[in-house]
């Protein structure tokens, strides 16, 4: 989930001072409850989806409240900075090699 399983990829890697800073910041409880906040907004929400989907017509009400939803759980906050700042986990790119069986990548 954070862009730290590819800092060895070239795009990545100048960023890197960035990522670090952006960690530092969510670990400041405060910090990360009002940036945590401003991101659960469906109008934040929806214009994040937006950049991300390329066929903007998914990107409705309905897909909005099913990502927005569980932002309201207990835990959330601490899930999101987790996950933003928490281990990078394997590379993808270094793992797709082990991968033994067909898979469909849409």
């Amino acid at each position: 989930m954070n862009n730290k399983a590819i800092v060895d990829d070239w795009r990545i890697k100048p960023r890197l001072p960035l990522l670090w800073f952006i960690d530092f910041l969510l670990k400041q409880r405060a910090i990360a409850d009002a940036i945590f906040e401003d991101v659960k907004r469906r109008e934040t929400l929806r214009n994040i989806l937006l950049s991300i989907y390329a066929n903007k017509k998914s990107v409705d009400e309905t897909l909005v409240e099913i990502i927005r939803e569980p932002a309201n759980d207990e835990g959330e906050l601490d899930a999101f900075v987790l996950i933003v700042t928490g281990p990078q986990g394997p590379n993808p790119v270094q793992l797709m090699p082990s991968i033994s069986i067909p898979v469909l990548v849409l």
